[in-house]
């Protein structure tokens, strides 16, 4: 379109064809201009920018697909952002979560097993023998029962035999024979699991199992064997090779029952499978032996094992404390007092 200068103020101005010769109002000083014609007069300036649009009071609702894209507003993306960044956190933090708070309950762990090596320590000096699994056979006369009976170092399991030495002597030889049921005994339960620490009116539970070979291995698996009386000096693989308690396996989907639980009783009843942990017999050679970590598989008389993915822990003859992990190899040498087997002791 044609333009030309106002003649009053300069400004230019915009004119169409047939305007030429026409007077009109300049729009900025509002005086009257004569178009000039086409001969030459017409002053060709460049054409002015077409003004913008005004922003409507509220931007239009974009559509959220546009052909094979979609479109998200900012602020949409910030949060997607945000919550990816959350999530990645969480993923890393869960694990490191989960070590720290397991760290307290191995450590607690490892002090309630040096208690109780210590416990069977203090057994032996003053019984001149270790401790065993209970049982209704009597041996050279001496009387045995598996039921735990007040005072009797020889009824029970092996865990109500050493209470005397955990000082738990009233629990022991309770004043008046009545063993009271609803006492907890602390380093009997395992804080990698957070069981119920008794069993319904039946007493005291206990997370740890002795090693049935310690007793008998011609008998290990017999959780009723009689009493072989076998002494410190009597474990011939040395006692530091030879484990006397340690975790064994259960099923998670026992935790948190409170009775009928497989493979595990309560202290009072002894010469039973659930306070003992063995294998097949074989003194050299034991075998159905297992070392797996808790799960909701049942377990057998030969699951070693406990709660932690480490591994699982064990007392061992000399009273130190170490943890077996699950691929230990030849983990059933570590529990004969006499096979001869060459070992590997794991790092601690």
């Amino acid at each position: 379109m044609p333009t030309f200068h106002c003649p009053s103020c300069k400004a230019v101005i915009q004119a169409g064809e047939g305007y030429a010769g026409k007077v009109v109002v300049c729009p900025t000083c509002q005086q009257s201009a004569t178009v000039p014609a086409r001969d030459g007069a017409f002053t060709d300036l460049p054409q002015m920018p077409k003004p913008m649009p005004a922003a409507p009071d509220s931007p239009p609702v974009p559509s959220i697909a546009r052909g094979p894209f979609f479109w998200l507003p900012p602020g949409m993306i910030t949060v997607l952002v945000c919550v990816a960044i959350i999530a990645t956190l969480f993923v890393l933090l869960v694990p490191a979560t989960r070590r720290v708070r397991e760290a307290p309950a191995r450590t607690q762990e490892t002090n309630n097993l040096k208690n109780i090596g210590l416990a069977i320590h203090g057994f032996h000096d003053v019984n001149k023998r270790l401790p065993f699994n209970g049982s209704d056979v009597a041996v050279n006369g001496d009387a045995y029962s598996a039921a735990a009976k007040p005072g009797d170092f020889r009824s029970g399991s092996w865990a109500f035999q050493i209470l005397p030495f955990i000082d738990q002597n009233p629990l022991f030889n309770p004043v008046g024979g009545q063993f009271k049921k609803e006492d907890i005994v602390a380093c009997y339960i395992s804080p990698g699991r957070g069981r119920p620490p008794i069993e319904q009116n039946a007493g005291a539970w206990c997370d740890y199992f002795i090693n049935g070979y310690v007793n008998d291995p011609n008998q290990a698996s017999n959780p009723a064997a009689p009493d072989f009386g076998r002494t410190l000096n009597g474990i011939t693989d040395g006692s530091s090779n030879t484990i006397l308690v340690g975790q064994g396996n259960i099923s998670t989907l026992h935790y948190s029952q409170n009775a009928n639980v497989t493979l595990c009783t309560n202290i009072f009843q002894g010469g039973t499978t659930g306070t003992m942990r063995s294998g097949n017999n074989g003194a050299k050679a034991p075998g159905g032996v297992t070392l797996e970590r808790d799960s909701a598989k049942l377990p057998t008389i030969g699951s070693w094992g406990g709660p932690f993915p480490q591994g699982g822990m064990m007392a061992m003859g000399d009273a130190t404390v170490r943890l077996f992990p699950y691929n230990t190899q030849n983990f059933s040498s570590f529990l004969t007092p006499t096979g001869e087997e060459q070992v590997i002791l794991p790092d601690t």
